[in-house]
């Protein structure tokens, strides 16, 4: 299992310690976690969890953290940059930010889509 570090989430951006503190960071991956969490109907710890998980997590976590950093706002994926703002069309984003989104987005969409994991066939 993977635990969730805020380097890893300041290291999709290429944000420093300087940038946005332990603490910013720390409480963007736990915000990330709980929306992912909501959206895909699983509880996700981001101390204990899978790589795609951790990856998710940490990408949504960048992005707020590139929020907090530039003085944007957000809600779940949809956020603004000064007078950019994002909801389903991240054409209008840098490549980081719409890689990062997008990833998430992916990552949502595949849990969402899993069948049910109960399988019922007549014994022979």
């Amino acid at each position: 299992m993977v635990n969730v570090t805020t380097d890893a989430v300041r290291r999709r951006l290429k944000l420093s310690e300087e940038d946005i503190s332990d603490e910013d960071v720390m409480a963007f991956i736990e915000d990330a976690a709980a929306w992912i969490s909501e959206e895909i109907s699983e509880t996700i710890d981001p101390q204990n969890c899978s790589k795609s998980e951790a990856d998710a997590i940490a990408n949504l976590a960048a992005i707020y953290s590139y929020c907090h950093v530039t003085g944007g706002t957000f809600n779940g994926t949809d956020f603004t940059l000064g007078d950019l703002r994002v909801k389903d069309e991240p054409r209008d984003l840098t490549a980081n930010l719409s890689f990062l989104k997008q990833q998430v987005e992916r990552f949502i969409i595949s849990r969402k889509d899993k069948p049910f994991g109960i399988v019922l066939s007549e014994g022979s």
